[in-house]
């Protein structure tokens, strides 16, 4: 009985360490100019890159995990730019679970490149470009004043403002874009989107939420099957726009100077308009169409869930 007690104490110690092992942490540092590019590489971790007042990169690396084996963590430097790489050499990290953290402080005009396939990406104001992707976490950017790439299968989008265009996709969340100064393209299977302000077109497609557009410069094409769609438009498109949904309603306020030729319909609701619109054709309680200020680009509404409003903004 002794023999087994002793056993069963010693594959629990045994156990407890795997779990608390970690490995010893990574810190480097490199002297760069503004303009260059971080690249991340890593098979496993969280990933966080924050903008600092010098011109230097720092690369602050933790492991924790479950097993006794870490990921190779390597960081170099071309010219401007540096290269971090985190990396299970000779087995199937797919195997292992860790906590594995990646903090890097960069230049505050700096690009990056990062990827992960198993965590979060953090990223703060950048003067800047920013490529992420990760395939197990959600992705939260600050105001980055480039072009914005960002895609993730496993968490929500959020994105603080950009001063370019953005890209932005995810199958396992919800997008929250604040104030962008170019063209915003996000799509979601599992979540609503919300667009602050779009200086450019806005396309949008979620099968799993409603869509919320504060202020679009430029045409609009959005698309939900799971909720609503709100809308402001606040300058004239110089194309066509459409707005549908097969789960909820649509409202859509127009600024006093958009002049476009409207096409509303719904299957599920009414129509109905505070905005003065020379009627074309038949009217009744489910569809409207019609010039609003002597017509233009067409806005077409599609709705066969709810109400089709049409308000002043």
């Amino acid at each position: 009985m002794r023999l087994i007690t002793r056993i069963a104490f010693l594959t629990a110690f045994v156990a407890t360490s795997l779990f608390a092992a970690s490995s010893a942490p990574f810190h480097k540092t490199f002297s760069v100019n503004s303009g260059g590019t971080l690249t991340i590489d890593a098979d496993v971790g969280d990933l966080e890159v924050t903008a600092g007042s010098g011109n230097t990169v720092t690369v602050d690396v933790t492991q924790g995990s479950r097993s006794n084996r870490f990921m190779d963590i390597t960081a170099d430097q071309t010219q401007n730019d540096v290269t971090v790489r985190g990396k299970f050499e000779g087995m199937r990290w797919g195997n292992w679970s860790s906590d594995a953290k990646f903090v890097v402080s960069v230049p505050s005009h700096y690009n990056v490149d990062l990827a992960t396939s198993g965590g979060e990406i953090r990223v703060s104001d950048l003067q800047g470009q920013a490529k992420v992707k990760t395939s197990g976490g959600g992705i939260k950017l600050g105001k980055i004043q480039g072009t914005i790439y960002a895609h993730t299968s496993g968490g929500d989008i959020t994105v603080g403002g950009g001063g370019a265009t953005a890209d932005l996709y995810t199958s396992g969340g919800g997008i929250e874009v604040g104030n962008v100064a170019g063209n915003v393209q996000a799509k979601t299977s599992g979540g609503s989107v919300s667009v602050d302000h779009a200086g450019g077109d806005v396309y949008i497609r979620s099968s799993g939420g409603g869509i919320d557009i504060g202020e679009a410069a430029g045409t609009v094409d959005a698309e939900t099957s799971g909720g609503s769609i709100n809308a402001k438009l606040a300058q004239q498109p110089k194309a066509d726009s459409r707005l549908s949904t097969s789960g909820g309603g649509i409202t859509v306020a127009i600024a006093p100077s958009v002049a476009v030729e409207l096409d509303a319909h719904t299957s599920g609701g009414d129509v109905t308009t505070d905005v003065p619109i020379t009627i074309q054709g038949r009217q009744n309680e489910s569809s409207i169409a019609g010039k609003i200020n002597g017509g233009g680009p067409r806005l077409v509404l599609r709705s066969s869930g709810g109400d089709i409003r049409i308000r002043k903004l």
